[in-house]
């Protein structure tokens, strides 16, 4: 891994401080520079113009994590954004990628884990690690970005394995037209306006790896990715 500048941001000074320790004492990194804020995250893109971002989704209890995904995107095409969070849920997921994050990380990650998945997105792969031994669920750290009900995270992770609205309807014991209904409710929510703008958000760059499947890993397991998908 060449030498790279990274930002990390966060609200919670441990986060911070235990993020850019791990990057300082890893070969390769070069300058580690930290933001508590959006304001802050965006005046250290434009002085630093880092390599990487690392940031949180839910900062000071708002949504500002998509507004630096965006920003880090807009303004810096080669900049790789990996998304750090405390919630996991198919949505926050969804929600980070259409923001454009490269990659997708749960703080129950374990150091080995993190900077894993550090090299591959700089690399131009795509990483997504979910919480080690449980099941995502809906949380506060969604809320704000009109949080799904637990019928439509169940259905969202079933779209994220290309399942067809025939396969759910029959997986979840519902009616085909009620499936649809709750594809349509999710897909606005998320801000996509069809499956094809979210597959087309989560393609992979040329030479990455398959999609990750949406499962939750071991505490100690490797980053799972899927072979393939249902439908």
């Amino acid at each position: 891994m060449n030498r790279v500048t990274t930002l990390v941001v966060d609200d919670q000074p441990l986060i911070r401080y235990a993020l850019s320790r791990l990057l300082r004492e890893s070969a390769g990194v070069g300058a580690v520079a930290e933001a508590a804020s959006e304001p802050e995250a965006l005046w250290q893109c434009e002085k630093s113009h880092p390599d990487m971002v690392i940031t949180e989704l839910s900062i000071w209890g708002e949504p500002a994590g998509t507004a630096i995904c965006r920003f880090v995107k807009e303004q810096f095409e080669r900049a790789a954004v990996l998304v750090f969070a405390g919630d996991s849920s198919p949505s926050a997921i969804a929600m980070a990628l259409n923001a454009g994050a490269d990659s997708f990380v749960h703080k129950s990650a374990s150091d080995g884990q993190v900077m894993s998945a550090v090299r591959s997105t700089l690399a131009g792969q795509r990483v997504c690690l979910q919480a080690g031994g449980t099941p995502p669920a809906v949380t506060e750290a969604v809320q704000y970005a009109n949080a799904m009900t637990r019928r439509e995270e169940e259905i969202l992770a079933l779209i994220l394995y290309r399942w067809s609205n025939d396969e759910i309807a029959e997986e979840l014991h519902l009616a085909t037209q009620t499936v649809k209904n709750y594809v349509s409710r999710i897909l606005q929510k998320l801000g996509f306006g069809s499956r094809r703008d979210l597959f087309r958000t989560l393609r992979f760059r040329p030479g990455g790896n398959p999609l990750p499947r949406l499962e939750t890993t071991p505490c100690e397991g490797e980053l799972h990715t899927a072979d393939g998908y249902r439908g």
